[in-house]
């Protein structure tokens, strides 16, 4: 919901060339902030889980990795300054590409990596909600017109660096950082294979928004941005499951416990269906009303760019689980490299291609290829080294059932031609029909767990579980 209320009342406020400039700097500086991880982000989940019961092995594994990452975010913030001052086109908002490099030289702090791996989501959760409702109060105080772009990018950077701080304070009684007796090179291997995978997945994932802004314009960046930033914003949400699973999943694959990492697999699959599924179907049917509701009129031509871009939440959803929770787990992360780089050459050649005449619609297509490629490919690899079963039956229940959204679409519009009146109608209605039918006609799994578990923490009331329990629910 962060997003969505920042997002909306930023875009309104700056406009679309403003919002897009700070798209394009962000994306920049996020450049060598990636380098700078050097795979840490992804490798570090995989190598604490394996050791989470060894303290004195953690406390090792966690000074190497922020030693590698402090040295690298050096390195790069000194390369990062250097493009500053050589490339002209950078010179005209030297300011707001200095505060951008705040990102760079912090980059070490982000041991996001050690909490996944610790499974330690709450104190994630708490402090992530914390932050971001602190830099919303900002937003809402400190951001008034166009005129306040400076500050704007300000609440940003704020909202990434404290995030970085309070890991930085939470792990201070946990761990014992040392710099002796450290064996860094160990790491250097499999860092080195998931820093190409990470390169070539922001590379056509973001290289989008840098194309549009060298190609194009500012208006171009903004539109787009507005489009995948509504698409992408119920990403987390998709692969929530997935990140929590992930410490369990390498557990399990140490183990050689097949079944157990199927069943994990499963789960996480028939929850992205479940889920993500609906998300895209919405979001494809109802792009007009999320553009003009979110983000004002200005941004009306980025409807059709949200449609291309609508399948995204899904599609990401079943590469992270191919990916990030098989593949790179089991030691396979050069095989996912290589579907990573297929996906990059793709992107990058089909944005050129397509971003002259089409602009930020070409930059969608793009995307949405180069996304769909990694899956399948990833997909490929997975099946045919790891040997698991997908119940891909779920995928078609799912999409079957969201066709009845086209009707409720046309009928809700007939009621009222007001944006937000249409979404605030339209979303609980489908989704009240949607899971209706998932758990009475298709009797989805994952809902009959859910709601046990609801039951047991006491969270639904006495007069609808005697009614379920008679009916043999």
């Amino acid at each position: 919901m962060f997003p969505f209320i920042s997002f909306s009342y930023a875009s309104r406020v700056l406009g679309p060339e403003a919002f897009g400039k700070i798209q394009f700097i962000l994306v920049f500086a996020q450049y060598f902030v990636l380098l700078a991880a050097i795979g840490i982000p992804i490798y570090g989940v995989r190598e604490i889980a394996k050791i989470r019961n060894d303290k004195t092995q953690i406390s090792r594994t966690v000074s190497e990795l922020v030693l590698l990452n402090g040295f690298s975010s050096l390195l790069l913030f000194f390369i990062y300054l250097g493009t500053l001052f050589v490339v002209p086109r950078f010179q005209e908002d030297i300011q707001l590409y200095l505060l951008g490099g705040l990102l760079v030289i912090s980059a070490f702090s982000n041991l996001d990596w050690y909490y996944n791996g610790m499974e330690q989501f709450r104190f994630l959760s708490m402090r992530s909600i914390s932050i971001k409702a602190l830099s919303l109060v900002a937003l809402f105080i400190l951001v008034k017109t166009k005129e306040d772009l400076l500050t704007y990018f300000g609440v940003v950077i704020f909202s990434i660096l404290a995030n970085h701080l309070w890991n930085l304070w939470g792990i201070r009684n946990i761990i014992s950082l040392r710099f002796n007796e450290l064996k860094i090179k160990r790491h250097l291997p499999a860092l080195l294979t998931l820093l190409g995978t990470s390169v070539s997945i922001s590379i056509y994932s973001v290289v989008d928004t840098l194309l549009l802004g060298f190609l194009a314009d500012d208006t171009s960046v903004g539109l787009y941005t507005a489009a995948l930033k509504i698409n992408k914003i119920t990403i987390p949400v998709l692969i929530a499951l997935g990140t929590v699973l992930i410490p369990r999943i390498t557990q399990s694959l140490e183990s050689n416990d097949k079944t157990q990492v199927n069943n994990l697999i499963n789960k996480s699959f028939a929850f992205t269906c479940l889920i993500g599924v609906p998300i895209s179907f919405g979001l494809f049917l109802f792009a007009r009303e999320f553009i003009l509701s979110i983000s004002g009129y200005e941004f009306a031509n980025a409807v059709l760019t949200m449609k291309i871009s609508a399948p995204l939440a899904l599609i990401i959803g079943i590469a992270h689980i191919f990916g990030f929770q098989l593949l790179i787990p089991a030691g396979y992360e050069r095989k996912y490299l290589w579907a990573t780089l297929v996906g990059m050459g793709l992107s990058i050649g089909l944005n050129l291609l397509l971003i002259g005449s089409l602009k930020d619609k070409g930059a969608a297509i793009a995307t949405l290829s180069s996304e769909i490629v990694v899956t399948a490919i990833a997909g490929y690899f997975a099946y045919k080294l790891i040997r698991f079963k997908i119940e891909w039956r779920l995928l078609v229940k799912a999409i079957v059932t969201c066709f009845l959204f086209i009707p409720i679409a046309y009928g809700v519009r007939s009621i009222s031609e007001n944006e937000i009146i249409c979404l605030l109608i339209a979303i609980p209605f489908s989704a009240l029909v949607y899971f209706s039918i998932q758990s009475r006609v298709f009797k989805n799994p994952l809902l009959g767990e859910a709601y046990v578990f609801a039951k047991n923490k006491g969270w639904i009331p006495a007069i609808f579980i005697k009614k379920q329990t008679q009916n043999n629910l």
